[in-house]
């Protein structure tokens, strides 16, 4: 009997080809989607859970600063006191671009890390290479990832061979590793030995901080760890008085501790996962009810053979089965052709996702299993609904020529196809307003004028008595491609410092981002002092300045007398207008602009004559060949870095915009099946008033007008889906833009105007139909 039905879903299929194509296409692309996001979540779900004791792994958190950095010794105090810690590690994450030299050959690492011998033991690094058992031989030794040699070494063998990190500090490579896994927290291509003195990259007082790893043995839990600690408090001091830990697990998803500039780890999005798991069911939700539509409006073509059926004896039960395995089967095509459409739209995906995806994956233990029980799940769900409605047919109306369908499965029938087009509607707001966003964000002045404005990035020089930054300073300003140039330490969008500053008899204190600048820097940036005085020849080293936010935080009524108690107290002689050093994620918070000689610079910043930069880049090459033989030359211009910072939200935009497209397909898929079943359902009614006079456009107008009606609906409950879920993703944001009324209407314009276009071939074809055709059996 199985098989008897399977055949006859086979013939089913083939006998309504138009209606079957419909199916499968709108389940076809609906799963291509949620199979793409499917792997992306594995993927986000994935991360750190590889690793052979990731279930006992923890990370140390500072309670009271609800920060992950820690000062290194903390390490080891807790691996000799607490029996119950068998392994720590240590690890920093620096992600920015290092200068790499070997030989006389620059390259950039994207990201290093300094971490110790126990890191590669806890965390099961595979080794290719190596000079000893250790990874680290001494305090000079590197490790390297297997891409990264490649890149630095190309076939050379990487064992021993020396290299220059920063310009500043040689390091023997004495190991090879694996790469790190797409789905790790840990990304570097190059691993320093953190015993070295060099590699404690971040000093504050006497402090060295670090991330602090600890595994666990099998008894005892990250909670229970924390309380034996914390009842401990002077064990710790003076580096950490209240402690609590993260599993490894939980570290990409649910972290909340903050870093330091530069040394953040990564981390995932959970609000996004959310809405591509929303987004993804979404899609399928339309694909299941475009069957369920389609499927019920032909049932004056089924309604027959399922009347004679049940009048010669087939029981309700045999028609609900029947219809049931027709399902699966159009389900199980759908996903076989989703599958095949994921390959082919596969670079799309990954570029969306910004990951590699592994559709291999899905074949694996136990995403198979999971993927036939989901053919088999959406398609029971799929027919189950018109398997009721059919099996509920009477043969008596049948056989008599009555109607077959009641109003209230016509009312239900219509709330899918409300629903369908409410979250196309939804989807293309979403797309407008995200695209809005991103067009605000990449072109709102960012308070200086990012036009013509190019950064130098410095290698670090060995010893304060390195002229050549000097040189090639004062080699640029002879330039007459260049208009102004200033030297300093931290930049918009790269700020370097953080400083603790407080008034005298004050008590507004604060760690602020700090530039150290010389006297250039506001005439370079065309900066505006807003209040106070400009420089004079002596103030270089004694005075600063502030923006708008900090005179605000100060509560300040004027400057005078106003000092910050740095480097033997600075007077402040301006306030320069609120200009963005991050992106527009983040408010201006207060910041102090320090003018001082040029020591410790790390940025030449040049504003070029012209908008071609052609021969500007190519005389920068020509001296920076000339005064800094073997060094890197990084060239960044300020509106392309800006632009860059809002890279996810264009792959965001772009992603909606797929889906978006996506839905409004399967929804017109959906709509047309529906509009050939209203014109088929009324042959008989349209020839009678086309015999009776009625016009093509008024024949037009009365099929097109409850498609209408449907689409101003799904409008009214669209509007405020939309409008609540972009005012959330917009909280992302300091700086937004607005959620204007007229975005709403649009998409709801384009949703009509899709409908309309998708109905008015079907419709133009009734009405032109000779109506001798329909009325020849009357």
């Amino acid at each position: 009997m199985f098989w008897y039905y399977i055949r006859s879903s086979i013939q089913s299929i083939r006998a309504n080809t138009k209606f079957s194509i419909i199916n499968i296409l709108g389940f076809a692309f609906g799963v291509s989607v949620c199979l793409a996001i499917s792997l992306f979540l594995i993927h986000e779900f994935s991360y750190d859970r590889y690793y052979e004791n990731s279930s006992r792994i923890v990370r140390l958190n500072n309670s009271e600063t609800n920060m992950s950095m820690i000062d290194y010794r903390v390490k080891d105090i807790l691996v000799e006191n607490f029996p119950e810690v068998q392994k720590a590690c240590l690890s920093l994450s620096i992600q920015h671009p290092i200068p790499v030299t070997y030989g006389k050959t620059g390259h950039i690492c994207d990201e290093i890390m300094s971490a110790d011998n126990d890191f590669f033991e806890m965390f099961s690094i595979t080794s290719l290479a190596g000079k000893s058992d250790k990874p680290f031989s001494d305090l000079n030794s590197a490790v390297v990832t297997k891409s990264f040699a490649g890149k630095i070494f190309g076939s050379e063998d990487p064992i021993d061979k020396e290299i220059i990190i920063m310009s500043v500090f040689p390091v023997t490579v004495t190991g090879v590793i694996e790469d790190f896994p797409s789905n790790s927290s840990f990304s570097a291509g190059l691993i320093l030995n953190a015993e070295n003195d060099n590699f404690k990259f971040y000093r504050m007082s006497h402090f060295r901080p670090f991330q602090i790893y600890l595994q666990l043995d099998n008894n005892t839990s990250p909670d229970e760890l924390a309380l034996h600690v914390n009842s401990n408090p002077d064990l710790l001091k003076p580096y950490v008085e209240r402690v609590n830990f993260i599993e490894l697990k939980n570290i990409y998803l649910r972290d909340n501790t903050v870093g330091f500039s530069g040394a953040e780890a990564r981390m995932g999005n959970p609000g996004l996962l959310r809405l591509l798991t929303t987004i993804a069911l979404l899609i399928l939700s339309l694909a299941v009810i475009n069957y369920i539509n389609l499927t019920v409006s032909q049932q004056i073509k089924k309604s027959r053979i399922i009347g004679i059926r049940k009048a010669v004896g087939a029981r309700r039960s045999d028609i609900i089965y029947q219809s049931i395995i027709e399902s699966v089967v159009i389900t199980s095509i759908a996903f076989i052709l989703g599958i095949v459409l994921v390959m082919v739209f596969l670079p799309w995906y990954e570029l969306i996702f910004s990951i590699s995806l592994d559709i291999q994956l899905l074949f694996t233990f136990p995403y198979i299993v999971l993927l036939t029980l989901a053919i088999i799940l959406v398609g029971i769900i799929s027919g189950s609904g018109p398997a009721i409605v059919l099996s509920s047919i009477s043969p008596v109306r049948v056989l008599s020529g009555s109607s077959v369908l009641t109003g209230n499965r016509q009312f239900f029938r219509n709330s899918l196809t409300v629903f369908q087009f409410a979250v196309s509607i939804v989807l293309i707001s979403c797309v407008m307003i995200v695209q809005k966003q991103v067009y605000y964000v990449k072109y709102t002045n960012p308070g200086f004028k990012a036009e013509q404005l190019l950064r130098l990035d410095l290698p670090i020089m060995i010893g304060k008595d390195d002229k050549r930054p000097g040189i090639l300073i004062d080699k640029f300003s002879k330039s007459p491609y260049v208009l102004n140039l200033t030297a300093t330490q931290g930049v918009p969008g790269m700020v370097t410092n953080y400083m603790d500053f407080n008034i005298e008899n004050s008590d507004f204190n604060i760690v602020a981002p700090t530039l150290l600048v010389d006297t250039s820097f506001i005439k370079t940036f065309e900066l505006n002092i807003i209040r106070g005085r400009d420089l004079l020849p002596a103030d270089y080293g004694n005075v600063c300045m502030i923006n708008e936010a900090a005179w605000k935080h100060f509560q300040f009524e004027n400057l005078e007398n106003k000092r910050l108690n740095k480097y033997g107290g600075l007077e402040i002689i301006g306030v320069l207008n609120d200009f963005h050093y991050s992106s527009l994620h983040n408010l201006i918070e207060p910041m102090v602009i320090i003018f001082t000689p040029n020591e410790g610079i790390n940025f030449i910043n040049i504003r070029f004559e012209g908008r071609n930069a052609v021969p500007v880049l190519a005389y920068i090459q020509e001296i920076w060949q000339e005064v800094m033989p073997g060094e890197l030359l990084q060239i960044h211009f300020y509106d392309e870095l800006f632009a860059s910072m809002y890279r996810e939200e264009e792959r965001f935009a772009g992603g909606i915009g797929l889906f978006a497209l996506l839905a409004v397909v399967i929804s017109c898929m959906g709509i047309l099946g529906l509009a050939i079943f209203a014109t088929e359902r009324r042959t008989k009614e349209i020839g009678i008033r086309k015999v009776n006079g009625a016009k093509v456009t008024q024949v037009m107008f009365m099929l097109n007008r409850d498609f209408l009606r449907w689409v101003g609906i799904a409008f009214i409950i669209a509007i405020p889906v939309s409008w609540y879920s972009m005012d959330q993703w917009l909280q992302n944001f300091a700086y937004r833009t607005g959620l204007n009324w007229w975005i709403f209407l649009l998409a709801g314009l384009l949703a009509l105007g899709v409908a309309l276009l998708t109905v008015t071939w079907q419709s133009w074809k009734a009405a032109r139909r000779n109506p001798v055709e329909a009325l020849r059996y009357e």
